[in-house]
Formats: C-alpha cells, sequence, structure tokens
C-alpha cells in the first residue's frame, strides 16, 4: 500500500487519488476473566516504535499523543468494530481514560483481536546526577508505540520513583526534568530497574580582571558555545545553566586582552573565582593566488581548533581575527577555484602579526561509482578525509553514478563509499590523478534475530552479538539491541556463515545459534532465552539503616560478570543467575568493600557495610 505524509497531496490540476480499499478491525476487550470491558478503543497507523531522539522530539513539539485513525466505543458484550484502511495498526484500549490494552501490527481484515484488560505494569527507578539522587524531579512515562503519555509521577527525598498501572510494553520512554538540572529521555526496559541520569545546571559567579584591576563589558562563555554574559563595572559576570558534569572551560576577553580558566564543578567551589585577562595578540591574513599573487575574490578563513574565533573581511581577499589568545593557531583557507590550504601560525602577544597565504589551483576528483553489474550506481555516498578539509566531505553520485569534488589541494586523501545494501570501499588517494576514478561495490548481506523468552513472548532490550564463522575465528564483529518485538537485524555483512547469541536481563546467555548470510533477504530467525534465577536482598549499615547507591557485582573467574544498584531503601536485585554459590562485592563511596560468598537462589539476603574508616 502507497502512503504520503500527513497534510500534503497533489496539486488542483492533479486527478485526484483513488480512495484506498476499506477493510475493518474488529474484537473484543476483556478483562483477565474473559469478562467484556467498557472502554474506548482507538487505531493507529502502525510504525517504528519511538527511540530517544524521537522522544525528545516529540517532547520540544508537546505532541505525546500520536492521532488515532479510528476510533469506536465497545458495546455490552466488549465487542468493536472499526473500519480503517487496507494496512497495519495498533489497537489501543483505554478504560476511564487510561491506556490499559495493547496489540501491536494487526493486519486489518484478519482475525479477531482480543485486547485484554489488566491491572497494568509497575515501573520502579531512581533519578540521579554526578552527585547522587535527585529529589522532586518531574517523570512522564511515554509509550513507544503508538507514542501515548501513560503517567506522570516526581521522584521522592531519595530520587526514587514508581508508577503503576502502566500499560505493558517491553519498552516505555521516560522524560525527566527537575530544578537546576537539564532534561533528559531515557528509554527503559519494563523489567529493570530504571537509572535517569540528568544533566546538572551550573551557576557560576565571579570577577574579570586586566592587569589586575577589574574589566568591565568583558565577555564570559564556555568554550564550544553555550549561555554567555557580559562583565559589570566591577567586573562581575554570573553565568547560569552551564553542565556541571564534567571539566568545564571558561573564555574571557576584552577588546585588548583574552583569558581562559578551567573548572572542575565536582572538587572546587564555582561561587567566586576570578579570570585574569593577559595581552591578546591578532592575526591578519592576506589571500592570494599562488602564480599572479592577486587577492582572491570570494576567500573564507576559519579556525577549525578554536571555533570562537571571529574573522573579518575588511577588504577583498583581507581578514583580521582580534583579540585571539597568544601561542599557535590553525587556520583554515579556502577559495573558489583554488585548493583549500591549512596553516598554523604563531599568535604574538601585544601585536598583530600579518602573513600571506598563496593558495594553489584547484585540484578536482571525478569519476563513477559502479554495481556489480558494471553499471552506474545512483545515490552513493562518498566521504572524503583529508587536507583542506574541516571535516568529512559527503557527495553523493548522480546519474550513472558520477561524481566530482572541487576545491582540493595537491595532496593524499581517504575515500570511503557507502550505499545501503552494499560493502564499504575505502582507497587512498593522491591528487591530482591522470584520469577520473572508477570504483565498483559488492552486494552486502543481512541476518536477522528474533529473540523470545520460554513462554514465546518477545524479548526487548536483549543484546545479539555475531561472530563469523571460519576466517574471524569466533571473533564478535557485530553487536545490536532487540527492539520492542525482539528483533536485531544485522546489514551490510561480507557473505557467509555467522553464529549469533543473545544476553537480557534476567536471562541465561544463549548458546551459538548458527546463521547464513547470502543477500539482504532476512528472515528473523528465532532464538529462546531461559529464565535465570534472581538474588535479591538488602544492604544496611551497621545501624540497620538501608544503603542507597551501593554498587553490589556478581564476580565470576575473578572479573564482573552483573552489577546492579541499591535503590533508596537498599533493595537490589540481581537477575539471569545460575544456581550455585557466587561471589559478591558491595561498594559505597566511603565504606569499606565487602566481599561474601551466597547461595543462589536466594531473596531475602541481608548484606552489611560497616560505617566510614572502619577498616
Amino acid at each position: 500500500m502507497k502512503t504520503r505524509a500527513a497534510g500534503t497531496g497533489p496539486p488542483s490540476s492533479a486527478p485526484a487519488p483513488a480512495a484506498p480499499e476499506r477493510a475493518a478491525l474488529r474484537g473484543w476487550v476483556q478483562d483477565v476473566r474473559g469478562q467484556p470491558v467498557a472502554a474506548r478503543v482507538l487505531a493507529f497507523e502502525a510504525g517504528p516504535a519511538l527511540t530517544r531522539e524521537g522522544l525528545e522530539q516529540h517532547v520540544a513539539a508537546e505532541a505525546l499523543e500520536a492521532p488515532a485513525r479510528a476510533t469506536a466505543t465497545t458495546g455490552p458484550d466488549g465487542a468493536f468494530l472499526l473500519p480503517v484502511p487496507e494496512g497495519r495498526y495498533h489497537l489501543l484500549a483505554e478504560v476511564d481514560g487510561r491506556p490499559a490494552a495493547l496489540a501491536l501490527e494487526v493486519e486489518a481484515g484478519a482475525s479477531e483481536v482480543r485486547l485484554v484488560v489488566t491491572d497494568g505494569e509497575r515501573l520502579r527507578g531512581q533519578v540521579v546526577d554526578v552527585a547522587g539522587g535527585v529529589a522532586g524531579a518531574h517523570l512522564t512515562v511515554v509509550s513507544l508505540a503508538p507514542v501515548r503519555r501513560l503517567g506522570e509521577v516526581e521522584s521522592d527525598e531519595t530520587g526514587a520513583f514508581e508508577v503503576a498501572g502502566l500499560l505493558p510494553q517491553a519498552r516505555y520512554g521516560v522524560w525527566a526534568r527537575a530544578a537546576g538540572h537539564g532534561p533528559r529521555g531515557v528509554l527503559v526496559a519494563a523489567s529493570r530497574h530504571a537509572t535517569v541520569m540528568l544533566p546538572c545546571a551550573l551557576r557560576v559567579e565571579g570577577r574579570v580582571l586586566e592587569r589586575g584591576v577589574a574589566a568591565p563589558g568583558a565577555r564570559v562563555r564556555p568554550r564550544g558555545g553555550g549561555p554567555e554574559a557580559r562583565a559589570d563595572g566591577a567586573g562581575r559576570f554570573v553565568l547560569e545553566g552551564l553542565d556541571c558534569s564534567g571539566r568545564t572551560e571558561l573564555l574571557a576577553e576584552s577588546a585588548t586582552g583574552v583569558g581562559e580558566r578551567a573548572l572542575e564543578p565536582l572538587s572546587e567551589d564555582t561561587s567566586g573565582f576570578d579570570i585574569s585577562l593577559e595581552t591578546a595578540g591578532g592575526l591578519l591574513v592576506r589571500v592570494v593566488e599562488a602564480r599572479s599573487g592577486r587577492l582572491l575574490e570570494g576567500a573564507s578563513v576559519q579556525s577549525p581548533a578554536a571555533p570562537e574565533a571571529v574573522w573579518r573581511e575588511e577588504d577583498v581577499g583581507r581578514f583580521r581575527a582580534a583579540p585571539l589568545m597568544p601561542g599557535p593557531h590553525a587556520l583554515l583557507v579556502r577559495a573558489p577555484g583554488h585548493g583549500a590550504v591549512q596553516r598554523v601560525l604563531e599568535v604574538r602577544a601585544g601585536s598583530e602579526t600579518e602573513v600571506e597565504l598563496e593558495l594553489p589551483p584547484e585540484s578536482v576528483l571525478t569519476g563513477r561509482i559502479l554495481g556489480p553489474e558494471g553499471l552506474g550506481m545512483r545515490g552513493a555516498r562518498l566521504h572524503l578525509l583529508g587536507p583542506g578539509l574541516s571535516g568529512a566531505e559527503e557527495v553523493l553520485t548522480g546519474a550513472e553514478g558520477r561524481f566530482e569534488v572541487r576545491g582540493l589541494a595537491e595532496d593524499t586523501y581517504e575515500l570511503r563509499v557507502e550505499r545501503p545494501g552494499y560493502l564499504s570501499v575505502t582507497r587512498a588517494l593522491r591528487l591530482p590523478r591522470p584520469g577520473p576514478l572508477e570504483l565498483s561495490l559488492e552486494p552486502a548481506a543481512a541476518v536477522a534475530v528474533k529473540v523470545l523468552g520460554a513462554r514465546g513472548e518477545p524479548v526487548g532490550e536483549a543484546a545479539v552479538s555475531l561472530s563469523q564463522v571460519g576466517e574471524g575465528r569466533g571473533e564478535t564483529v557485530r553487536e545490536e539491541g532487540t527492539d520492542a518485538r525482539g528483533v536485531a537485524h544485522f546489514g551490510g555483512l561480507v557473505p557467509g556463515r555467522y553464529l549469533a547469541k543473545a544476553r537480557a536481563p534476567g536471562y541465561l546467555t544463549s548458546e551459538p545459534v548458527p546463521l547464513e548470510a547470502w543477500d539482504e533477504q532476512a528472515v528473523p530467525v528465532p532464538l529462546v532465552l531461559r529464565e535465570g534465577l534472581t538474588l535479591s536482598g538488602h544492604v544496611r549499615d551497621t545501624r540497620g539503616r538501608p544503603v542507597a547507591e551501593a554498587d553490589v557485582t556478581f564476580m565470576g573467574n575473578g572479573t564482573s560478570v552483573g552489577r546492579t544498584r541499591t535503590d533508596g531503601q537498599g533493595r537490589f536485585t540481581l537477575p539471569g543467575l545460575v544456581p550455585g554459590r557466587v561471589r559478591l562485592l558491595v561498594e559505597k563511596f566511603g565504606h569499606p568493600m565487602r566481599e561474601v560468598e551466597v547461595e543462589v537462589p536466594a531473596s531475602s539476603l541481608e548484606l552489611m557495610l560497616e560505617g566510614p574508616g572502619s577498616e
């Protein structure tokens, strides 16, 4: 079935498109005892589950309620009928306004669907930052397919939260925000304790000094971009909204001075400090043609390593940047019809360095990308890396697989060619070349694995590793996570034989399953995981108080095999274990480490950590 984007359509002069064939979605909404349930049933066009980036986009657009294609209310017997165009749909039943039952990927016109209403799932977790639990964080839980707001809650004084009555799904989207922190969206498995790490928003106060006195009007900003501030008449400034999770570099500048200050927010006071300006330097660059010496029109100058530097074109081919920090300064200079040039110049304090840079005539890379039959391949993507390029230059091949890249220098470049369904090719090229370049791409292969539990349920959030049989000698060549349907897809493979293994929280690691990949037609191969045993308990101190955020590590052969962290009540759970005795390491900053041997399974284990300094 062909589709088009909503809100688009043919121009008024085009003939009206044929109406899609009608079909129907029918079934019943019942409780776990088979009794009919009064509900509102919504049909959504089936699509891929939401990603983390998609979650952020939906939150930014305040679009957490996907529009339904059709709705209906159940009758006295719980039955419903939804007339819809042919296609695949997600069906959602709402009871008293709460999403209560879901069926994914239902084909219109197929057999009846039973939507079973339950008490729902329970999602537990904790909101943390680099310093520990975050109290009072506001969390929104979202269904990933279809997009639907499921619940909202606030974290307690330890950062812990719990949301009950959720629509049963393999994964949920969680959007968290709190005062003094940046927002964060994560995807979490329904069966796992969720940890949401919030980036903290730092407030810094300080002064800008030049030659020991206040520098009013000085500009202060973080390196790489972010909030900016101007110093007042006493040289004081305030910056808010900085990321405190790591090292922050602040830049300050006046008309005649520049300075910088590195902050470690977790180990130093940021409520008052000084940034001292040193005498700045400057650069004046003349861009000329190598052969004639004439100033080049349309030239540009950039500082790739110092994007905060501002270059002003004062006349044709004449560029000035000031103030600049004394020391080495990398430049990238371009002009139409000429090869790009990279240079490192020395900026001297208290003076302006004037230089003339000559640009040679450009080298041009042309050629064709061919398929296995020798025909030109349109839409292949070329990545070119080398001198005169601030990053990887990207070009798409056009008709008959032809391409052209201009503005290159006489030097060596690395070219990588990619196209979905084909193996990528990498070449080192020396320019100029005697003639056009021709490269051929070979078809790639693909495999897919569907990870299921012992009862046939799909396992989302499983990790599937793939190793090649033969020359690869069993080394992992790729690893992918499963989607909400339990499927992991591996494309772009070298044709051959492979072994797949899967692991997931709460399950035992599977035995290798042989796979063959000879083309792009990948039918999912089932891989069944057996549930492991669970070890759970509490970590307390010598006074019997729960120890939150202690790391509990399951050790095997001297290395970490599994790890979890205690919640606000000191509780922990380690799933996916085999029977027998295991070694646990219990660690918490400021407490002596504890090592114990325990028997699996166990559900009421009590572990004690001694207080700080009680080695």
